[in-house]
């Protein structure tokens, strides 16, 4: 209830700005209970459906070792993995070109010789030395429990090494959501990627409970038999990125993919300051923006993330690094945000939102926001640290790929609450 009148106040404020440089229109949708009801079992692994017919994400929980893990969802999700996976090469030879404009032109060329694939094993090339154990067991156990091959699992885990997504973030906290989270912190994470690709369909909030004295546990939205991160929660931090499209610095191919090092934040990471500690020491390689929230401080940090350098962002920092900067991204206090146009951006729409919604944002009002924004097309991620409450949104999942089906964005639909505290307290023996 409290949520529902807080998203009347929603209504009402973004209603008045709805125009000012938006893309979208307000969600009327209401906000789900998830009710995860359990599908499936093996040893250690549980596959659960949370939402409704048509509405709808797996919620997998994983115990045991990396390989364990990664075998426990390659049997309780191997048709949609097998499903997802064709469709990726479909998918890929259909975009390729778009993602290796900026290889050198020898890999171009052998690319266009050989094939799409070959772009993946270059990729595989670069950062093998970089992957830890604990991946590649993972990622193995996948391949077994699936019976597909570990290179076909490898290749498609290093995909992201190539994407631009074009996403939008932001962290308030303190006096920006004093009236509605007690200054709690509230974290958006809206991903991009557009809808025509096998991803929407098969959509996964992957739970990882690792074994004592190995880290955090931790949660990822994903897809079936994807083991990276993009979005994600766990008991230290949450985390998002963004593609850092017009970026002119140096780069370099060789090192850790960064979807990897995302998980180790989740993972093994208990504040932002650990996980800055991490990206600094990594072998980094492209260039991206990134979003850390932080349980223990309660507040949200933007990175600035390539090869060379680190970059961090604060309310009074200006963002992003150029100068000088936007009018239209002007510093909101106790507030963090990137929207989903290339940086440095001169549209108003979120800053806008953020302005009218100070001292009450709180999820329904970002979840409204990613909907007047028409940012989150793939799926989309409000991270309550208050309440350890999580809201997830994600694109029509039914039909098939490719198709000419009607496929509405996540921004558009209704979001799914988890209990994370509930989730992430399940154990092996629970049912």
């Amino acid at each position: 209830r409290t949520l529902f009148f807080l998203g009347l106040l929603a209504v009402l404020v973004l209603g008045v700005y709805s125009q000012d440089g938006c893309d979208g229109a307000l969600n009327y949708n209401p906000i789900l209970d998830s009710n995860p009801q359990l599908v499936n079992q093996t040893k250690n692994g549980k596959l659960y459906r949370a939402g409704t017919d048509d509405n709808w994400i797996n919620v997998l929980h994983l115990y045991g070792t990396p390989y364990e893990m990664g075998f426990a969802q390659g049997v309780l999700l191997k048709e949609q993995i097998k499903t997802l996976y064709a469709g990726f090469w479909v998918y890929l030879n259909m975009t390729i070109d778009q993602y290796i404009e900026f290889l050198p032109q020898s890999w171009i060329d052998d690319i266009n010789e050989y094939g799409a694939p070959f772009a993946l094993d270059l990729e595989i090339l670069m950062t093998e030395k970089f992957t830890s154990a604990q991946f590649k067991e993972e990622m193995r156990g996948l391949a077994e429990g699936s019976g597909l091959s570990y290179r076909e699992v490898h290749q498609i885990h290093v995909f992201p090494e190539l994407i631009k997504a074009a996403c939008s973030m932001f962290g308030a906290w303190g006096n920006a959501t004093i009236n509605t989270q007690d200054g709690g912190l509230v974290q958006l994470r809206s991903l991009d990627w557009g809808t025509d690709n096998p991803f929407r369909l098969a959509p996964t909030l992957t739970i990882y409970h690792p074994s004592k004295g190995n880290g955090n546990p931790n949660a990822i939205v994903t897809w079936a038999g994807f083991i990276g991160a993009l979005t994600g929660y766990s008991t230290g931090t949450g985390i998002c990125e963004k593609v850092w499209s017009e970026y002119k610095g140096k780069s370099k191919r060789e090192g850790i993919p960064w979807t990897f090092l995302l998980r180790d934040i989740l993972q093994y990471d208990d504040t932002v300051q650990d996980a800055l500690d991490r990206i600094n020491n990594a072998n980094r390689t492209c260039a991206m923006f990134w979003g850390l929230g932080d349980h223990s401080t309660g507040t949200f940090d933007a990175v600035e993330y390539s090869y060379p350098e680190v970059n961090v962002f604060t309310p009074t920092t200006p963002f992003p690094g150029f100068a000088p900067q936007p009018p239209q991204h002007p510093n909101i206090q106790d507030i963090v945000y990137i929207d989903k146009h290339v940086q440095p951006s001169n549209n108003p729409c979120m800053a806008t939102l953020l302005q009218a919604g100070f001292q009450n944002i709180n999820p329904s009002y970002a979840i409204n926001m990613t909907a007047v924004m028409a940012s989150g097309d793939l799926h989309s991620a409000v991270y309550d640290y208050t309440n350890d409450m999580i809201y997830v949104a994600v694109a029509t999942q039914t039909g098939t790929w490719p198709s000419n089906d009607t496929v509405v964005n996540a921004y558009q639909r209704s979001f799914l609450q988890f209990d994370m505290g509930q989730l992430f307290s399940l154990a092996q023996d629970d049912v």
